[in-house]
């Protein structure tokens, strides 16, 4: 189980630098077409949530709509006082950039490892199913984090690094997920995966839906309906 956990938090890891490539190389490609692969990521950050999270929490824990709730208050409030948000159209919009905003991103990353390494404890499939919501949204979280990053006037040599540091938050994350997960009872696993289920909503319904109505309108539609289907299929078969 350890390789996979670590195989796949590399791989969201990747993800992200991925992102932060698609701007540094391919700026204006970056932008006309990454909303549709943030659409896709939307259907599949709420399938998860809610085909597989949530169930696997109810079944471990009864107090689990106060764990999902208080994630997703968690991450607002985070939001809130760090002032961080993710990208508009055009650019991302952060009040305040720099060395907050980066330890606002760093944080969000090491909880995305954190749900990978949680998932895993449960059963493959969620460990996988759950491993592809967080993959698909940090590519968007890579290439906001590196504009962001230029925006706050860092060099692009010192956001290129920082954006290595913060993807690497997620693998390490997962790492620690792994061994403590382990010890833990399966009530206490239900409250981190209802955590996790409102951590995803609130990215999913928050951060990356308000994206998608600025432009290109049903195709966006249609893509976050596939995204749902796509995990509906997966999960009849894995």
């Amino acid at each position: 189980m350890l390789i996979q956990v670590l195989f796949f938090s590399l791989v969201a890891g990747l993800a992200a630098m991925a992102g932060v490539f698609l701007v540094y190389y391919f700026s204006n490609w970056s932008r006309r077409n990454l909303i549709f692969l943030i659409s896709f990521a939307i259907g599949v950050l709420l399938a998860n949530a809610f085909f597989h999270l949530l169930p696997e929490a109810a079944a471990l824990a009864p107090s689990w709509p106060y764990w999902a709730l208080g994630a997703l208050m968690f991450f607002y409030l985070i939001e809130q006082v760090l002032t961080i948000h993710a990208c508009r159209e055009e650019e991302c919009e952060a009040h305040t950039l720099g060395h907050v905003g980066l330890l606002g991103l760093g944080f969000h990353s090491l909880v995305d490892g954190l749900t990978i390494g949680v998932a895993f404890q449960v059963g493959n499939s969620i460990g996988a199913l759950t491993s592809l919501a967080v993959i698909l949204h940090k590519i968007s979280e890579g290439a906001c984090l590196y504009t962001m990053l230029l925006g706050g006037r860092f060099s692009q040599k010192r956001s290129l690094w920082f954006s290595i540091l913060v993807a690497l938050a997620t693998p390490l994350g997962a790492w620690l997920a792994y061994y403590f997960a382990q010890e833990l009872t399966g009530q206490v696993l239900g409250w981190l995966l209802a955590a996790a289920a409102g951590g995803f909503i609130y990215i999913g319904a928050s951060d990356l839906a308000p994206l998608t109505h600025k432009k290109n309108g049903w195709p966006n539609v249609l893509l976050m309906v596939m995204g749902v289907v796509f995990v509906w299929l997966i999960g009849r078969f894995i």
